[in-house]
């Protein structure tokens, strides 16, 4: 019965460590240090990006993105403190993507500092700076700047304009 009981144990241990390690921000203060200081736009582009929660108490939303069983997206989540998907869910503190685990499900998410959004390969060349519509496009529509549609895995959100517009400004200040 004991070996039965270690062997559970320590097949369990990993996979308890991982979802530990893949829980959501909890709280509205759990912002890195790094955002203090923050001009006004870019602090509430932080508090957006780390908490899913404007300063300004606008509404954020979204559709679509992974389908995890309602266990991470589901109805109601994003109403206030506590919600369970935020940009740093995916993207990570410092904006920079990667592969991680979801709820026991791999994820690549892109690098979405201004450095990698302003050189990406969807841009193909054109002469005009990847900018506030390209972003729009791509957080609210889904769409990359050359008409391609992002991941699936990618939600689309629903925010003001000024959140928007603070949450680009919060990126353009992540270190290249």
């Amino acid at each position: 019965m004991y070996p039965t009981r270690f062997l559970f144990g320590a097949l369990c241990a990993p996979l308890l460590t991982t979802l530990a390690a893949c829980q959501p921000v909890g709280q509205h203060n759990s912002m890195p240090a790094s955002t203090q200081g923050l001009e006004t736009p870019a602090k509430n582009g932080a508090r957006i990006y780390f908490t899913g929660v404007s300063e300004r108490g606008t509404p954020l939303s979204h559709t679509g993105g992974p389908d995890l069983g309602g266990a991470m997206m589901g109805g109601g989540m994003m109403g206030g403190y506590g919600q369970w998907l935020t940009c740093a869910s995916c993207h990570g503190p410092q904006g920079r993507g990667g592969k991680h685990l979801m709820h026991m499900r791999v994820m690549d998410a892109a690098d979405i500092r201004y450095a990698a959004l302003r050189t990406m390969p969807e841009l193909k060349g054109r002469q005009r700076p990847y900018d506030l519509a390209d972003f729009r496009q791509q957080v609210e529509q889904g769409r990359h700047p050359d008409g391609e549609e992002v991941k699936a895995d990618m939600p689309r959100w629903t925010m003001s304009e000024a959140d928007l517009a603070d949450l680009f400004a919060f990126l353009k200040t992540l270190p290249e």
